[in-house]
């Protein structure tokens, strides 16, 4: 299989995530056997091979510890200690007999006006209605009662509960990261088994949510007696993370004293910016400062976009337009630039909103520029594919980064200052400390003081008197390649050669197997094939070493699995190149359904299944079928 073998694990669906693709895209362009694992929705696995021979596993995800904690919650603020319940039967019966008393009272009323009632007779009716009314009324008075004790109490629970969970969120004392975000268990769940399977050399935790799972691998190869070293990279300063929807400063100190727990075990840290590294080495009294890598585009990119920002806002080219591009949170300030518009007149803002215009934050914002006047003059965008963005922004005149202040924000280095840099756009960002220094440094822009809109407008306008200087500094050489992608996974590939030393770049011989039946076509294959061939039972992960073919027959696993489909992922991963071969006549519509679900190269030995079921390939017996599998081995 080669080696080293590097695992990356992240907590989401990886495709948008342009900085776990262009790491393992990095580290297997460089010669590292790079599977990534990420979860999906889609309630299957799915396995892709992408750019650089990296095996990208996505897995089904389930969340059952946070599913269990958000189910006891509501259990907990539905609980009421009266526990009385609505009985609409009873009162509906109470109802009903106080009718009856009202038509007998009527009846006796009638009878002693015709005289079919004596006097005596009536009053002792009289008598007897009174006590069964009055019984029914107390009934009725029981029941109103309860009915206002359960709503009473239910109004004063709920007011309790609100005010518990706008109380409880804001303390970030008394944490217990376990009960708190047990979602951090879940991933363990989901990556835990196959982790083990994939018997990585270095396992690659992507942000905080897995370097808990990344470190107890670790441990467990340890007792199988493997050496598994770990890199957890930081994609941002957790303790100090920005706070909006579900992420409180509760939910932010239980993922910190996560981190906090696991970060000593681990044998390297990356992070994407100098300030956030010098603050885990000193936060964590870590052995060495983390690894920078930063987040910025690649300087050899030859991208095109269908469109630009300044066609897709309708704009003539003399129309100053200014652009910001990003997730659409509270957080980041984009706010600030719709107000400043009323300092600005006669310039538009472009806001290409992440994940898409659509969603209530930017319903939000259209609202806030509506009640400005300045609705006309603000454009939402949905975004571009990632390697579209720069040439997309290149039209416009200046980038916004207004982000709130923040602990992470004040350390942050946002890949949009690089994506506006290297479109050829000045930039105008927030006083965050990080971000005035590199600033300051390039020359690339002008800072404001963070959520003031005046401030923001007079530092657009000190662009705009000398825009051509800022632009020239953005066009830099030695800037752009300190920058770049390039530079940046070239500290990535320092820290692995340093960690588990070069890749391995020979070409392994090629070395087919065949079974798990050892049918007698497989056994001539094998004698003609020669020595690259064998056939033999079901096989360990450990028998996939220095195997890179291998032709399963009659759908049959060969891992130990019940069905073949389940191998698909520890195939992939172990770079086997995999065939299915199906022998004699069988039913088509059969070969057919689990063709499509195995989704690889499938030989039948039937020239009429060939020809009838797309996607197979006819394998004939004998020097010709020998011949085809030649060709599988050289592919």
């Amino acid at each position: 299989m080669g080696g080293p073998h590097v695992v990356m694990l992240v907590a989401n669906d990886i495709t948008n995530d342009t900085r776990v693709l262009k790491e393992a895209v990095a580290l297997g362009k460089a010669g590292y056997r790079v599977t990534l694992l990420g979860v999906t929705t889609a309630g299957r696995t799915l396995v892709d091979t992408i750019e650089g021979g990296v095996v990208m596993i996505r897995l089904p995800g389930r969340f059952v510890l946070r599913d269990e904690r958000n189910r006891r919650r509501f259990e907990r603020r539905s609980r009421r200690l009266l526990g009385v319940q609505a009985d609409p039967a009873r009162s509906a019966r109470i109802a009903a007999r106080v009718a009856d008393l009202r038509a007998e009272s009527g009846r006796a009323l009638a009878g002693r006006r015709d005289g079919t009632v004596g006097r005596v007779g009536f009053q002792a009716g009289r008598v007897a209605r009174a006590v069964r009314r009055r019984r029914w009324q107390l009934a009725q008075t029981a029941l109103s009662s309860g009915a206002w004790l359960t709503d009473y109490e239910s109004r004063k629970a709920s007011d309790l509960w609100q005010w518990w969970d706008g109380w409880l969120p804001a303390r970030r004392g008394m944490v217990n990261w376990r009960s708190i975000i047990p979602e951090a268990d879940d991933y363990e769940a989901i990556f835990a088994d196959i982790l083990d399977d994939l018997r990585p050399d270095v396992l690659h935790a992507h942000d905080m949510h897995v370097i808990g799972v990344a470190s107890r691998a670790a441990g467990r190869a340890a007792l199988r007696r493997r050496t598994v070293k770990v890199v957890y990279d930081a994609h941002e300063f957790v303790a100090g993370l920005s706070e909006y929807g579900g992420r409180t400063p509760r939910t932010i100190a239980a993922w910190a004293q996560h981190e906090r727990e696991y970060i000593k075990t681990v044998d390297r840290v990356v992070t994407v910016s100098p300030e956030i590294a010098r603050t885990l080495h000193t936060r964590y009294k870590l052995d060495r400062e983390p690894t920078v890598v930063i987040n910025s585009p690649q300087l050899s990119i030859d991208a095109t976009s269908g469109t630009d920002i300044r066609t897709a806002s309708g704009l003539a080219d003399d129309v100053p337009l200014l652009v910001y591009s990003g997730g659409i949170t509270r957080a980041r300030g984009v706010e600030t630039a719709v107000a400043a518009l009323q300092s600005l007149p006669g310039v538009h803002l472009a806001v290409v909103c992440v994940p898409h215009a659509g969603t209530r934050p930017v319903a939000e914002l259209r609202d806030q520029a509506a009640e400005l006047g300045v609705a006309d003059r603000v454009h939402f965008l949905d975004p571009v594919p990632t390697s579209e963005v720069v040439p997309f922004l290149s039209t416009a005149d200046i980038g916004l980064i207004p982000i709130l202040r923040y602990p992470s924000h004040e350390m942050a280095l946002p890949n949009k200052v690089f994506e506006y840099t290297f479109a050829g756009l000045p930039v105008v960002t927030s006083d965050m400390p990080t971000l005035v220094e590199f600033v300051g440094k390039t020359g690339i822009g002008e800072v404001f003081e963070v959520e003031n809109p005046d401030s923001l407008a007079a530092a657009v306008q000190r662009i705009q008197r000398d825009p051509a200087a800022y632009r020239e500094r953005t066009t830099d050489p030695g800037l752009r390649r300190e920058m770049s992608w390039e530079a940046q996974a070239g500290h990535l590939r320092d820290l692995y050669a340093e960690l588990v030393g070069p890749p391995d770049l020979a070409e392994r011989p090629a070395k087919l197997v065949i079974g798990p039946m050892g049918a007698t076509a497989a056994e001539q294959w094998a004698r003609e094939l020669g020595p690259v061939a064998k056939i033999r039972e079901k096989l360990t992960l450990n028998d996939l070493d220095g195997v890179t073919h291998l032709l399963m027959e009659d759908w049959q696993s060969v891992l130990e699995s019940e069905q073949l489909v389940t191998d698909l992922p520890m195939l992939a991963a172990s770079r086997v190149k995999h065939a299915v071969v199906v022998y004699g006549r069988v039913d088509r519509d059969q070969v057919r359904r689990k063709a499509r679900a195995y989704g690889g190269t499938v030989f039948v030995t039937d020239r009429a299944i060939a020809d009838a079921v797309s996607g197979t390939r006819w394998l004939p017996a004998g020097p010709a079928g020998t011949e085809v599998l030649r060709a599988f081995l050289a592919d």
